[in-house]
């Protein structure tokens, strides 16, 4: 790269070394933890081994994280940082996730990290030794957030404000960080965009697992196929996510958000999430969207009245019931749990893209600036202004004083306030345990 010079900088875990194009540095890959072992839990690199670390290139197979600054940023600057935790269901993302990339942040003195996490089995399947809530995806987060908190004073970032962003499964995990049981004090407050659990925990899915695999689930024997027969093990999985069907098939179960640290909380939904999928879109498209709601909406976790919901669902979108049920099930029913459970204050936004629907993931390039029509809007405002620590400008969520939102539309940028904007799910979705 002719036009970018290396940069390294010296901190507790080596000499780094990334590159910069005069307005923004980037460090690609550094390595935060060693795995001795696919299903083995991370520990932190030994002392006698940090070295130079070339963190010139971007490496995606690597379980690592990155950092993107303004290239004037240096120790002590004390600029504000973003740990962005990737989406993916738990079963793909890695630490290089464009749609959020950190440039914009730079550009407004803010530094970006974004954790790259152990997925699918490796990171989320359960054995009979694990600790109680122990996930080692979730423990190579933990990981990685200590990393930064140990580092990143040297980058030009305060380690004493640190904003936790997750969308999706990064939600899901930035959540389960916050729990009182895993937070250590690693960040002051927390942005989660469509957090999802699985409606059951490992252990009920253990037996369709052993099926799958054919063989027991133990960490010896995973580890067996992993390192010789690879292949065998992701058709096994393959099988057993197939079985799950539209439910998260891995990942942190059993929610309550009581057990929440008291952290400033601010999350966000979309208001159609999944209807681009397609099993859901073909259903509504041929008309049997009611149909299949009152004969799946028990199985995908609706708790309440089908007929109420089903009702709400079609004077939203009469043409789109099956792909609602499928964004409340897997997103928005979770987002109504944390937000009337959690003991800190909390901040509900609902992102909507005017006449069109707005889906799962069109939010983040615009949350971080990626859309150069939104780069000076009321979203990008409202995350930077958080980030910094400011709060959001209209009343707290309260599930005693008043359950407030906004409304933020991605097509416009405009901003509407709105009460209970997610009444359908909480009366349909009561918590699962």
């Amino acid at each position: 790269m002719t036009d970018q010079e290396r940069v390294t900088v010296t901190c507790a875990a080596g000499r780094i070394t990334g590159v910069s194009d005069g307005e923004i540095v980037r460090f690609h890959s550094i390595p935060y933890s060693v795995i001795p072992g696919p299903f083995e839990d991370a520990r932190r690199i030994p002392r006698d081994l940090r070295e130079l670390v070339d963190a010139t290139v971007h490496r995606p197979e690597r379980i690592a994280l990155s950092i993107v600054a303004p290239a004037d940023a240096k120790a002590l600057s004390d600029l504000p940082v973003v740990v962005y935790i990737h989406g993916g269901r738990f079963e793909h993302g890695t630490h290089g996730d464009r749609r959020a990339d950190g440039a914009p942040n730079a550009r407004e003195g803010i530094i970006t990290v974004h954790i790259g996490y152990r997925v699918k089995l490796e990171g989320f399947a359960r054995f009979h030794d694990d600790e109680p809530n122990h996930f080692r995806g979730i423990d190579d987060c933990q990981l990685g957030l200590e990393w930064v908190q140990h580092n990143i004073e040297a980058f030009g970032g305060d380690p004493t404000n640190v904003t936790l962003v997750g969308q999706s499964a990064g939600a899901t995990a930035a959540l389960w960080l916050a729990r009182r049981d895993h937070y250590r004090g690693a960040f002051r407050r927390i942005l989660a965009m469509s957090p999802c659990f699985p409606r059951e925990s490992f252990e009920k899915r253990r037996g369709s697992l052993r099926m799958a695999l054919g063989k027991p689930v133990t960490r010896a024997s995973l580890t067996r196929l992993a390192e010789e027969k690879p292949a065998v093990l992701q058709r096994a999985y393959n099988r057993f996510r197939a079985v799950q069907g539209l439910d998260m098939a891995l990942g942190p179960a059993g929610f309550d958000g009581s057990e929440l640290a008291d952290l400033p909380i601010l999350l966000t939904s979309t208001r159609d999430e999944h209807y681009d999928m397609p099993i859901g879109r073909a259903i509504d498209a041929k008309g049997l969207g009611p149909t299949m709601v009152r004969l799946l909406a028990r199985r995908m976790g609706v708790r309440g009245s089908v007929t109420e919901y089903l009702r709400s669902a079609l004077a939203l979108d009469p043409d789109r019931p099956m792909g609602r049920l499928i964004g409340d099930s897997a997103n928005r029913r979770w987002v109504s749990q944390a937000a009337d459970e959690a003991p800190g204050p909390v901040w509900v936004a609902e992102f909507i893209a005017d006449s069109r629907p707005a889906l799962h993931c069109e939010e983040i390039p615009q949350i971080f600036g990626l859309d150069p029509a939104m780069q000076t809007g009321a979203i990008r405002a409202l995350f930077v202004d958080f980030v910094r620590g400011g709060t959001p400008d209209w009343k707290r969520y309260s599930a005693t004083t008043g359950r407030h939102a906004t409304i933020l539309n991605i097509a416009t940028n405009g901003v509407t306030l709105a009460t209970d904007t997610l009444k359908m799910v909480r009366e349909a979705f009561s918590p699962a345990r």
